[in-house]
């Protein structure tokens, strides 16, 4: 019975540790000149407690649709992170490689 308390503990207390990616801006790039309105938009986050630099970083755009489009960037030394994307339907998807969390965002 200890063993299997102490297993648990274990458990619970290495996936404490395990890395988060946060989206901090997710915007669309707009310009003077922008006659109708471009699907370029700028994605930006950081990863908290990563143990690897760089951490890879997975983006799926538009998940859902018929066209999702998939990126992937790395996180700096801090943790952070930024890409320019093109989105149809405004909202993504964003992982850290390996991991099974994800985070979601809609364009603002």
């Amino acid at each position: 019975m200890k063993k299997v308390i102490a297993l648990v503990l274990l458990l619970a207390s290495v996936s404490s540790f395990a890395a988060t990616v946060k989206i901090t801006s997710f915007n669309y790039v707009r310009t003077s000149n922008d006659t109708f309105h471009s699907p370029l938009a700028e994605l930006c986050g950081v990863v908290e407690g990563q143990t690897a630099v760089p951490t890879f970083v997975s983006i799926k755009v538009d998940p859902g649709t018929n066209n999702v489009a998939s990126y992937n960037t790395l996180g700096d030394a801090n943790g952070k992170f930024c890409m320019a994307v093109i989105t149809y339907r405004g909202r993504a998807e964003v992982s850290i490689t390996g991991e099974t969390l994800t985070t979601e965002a809609l364009v603002k």
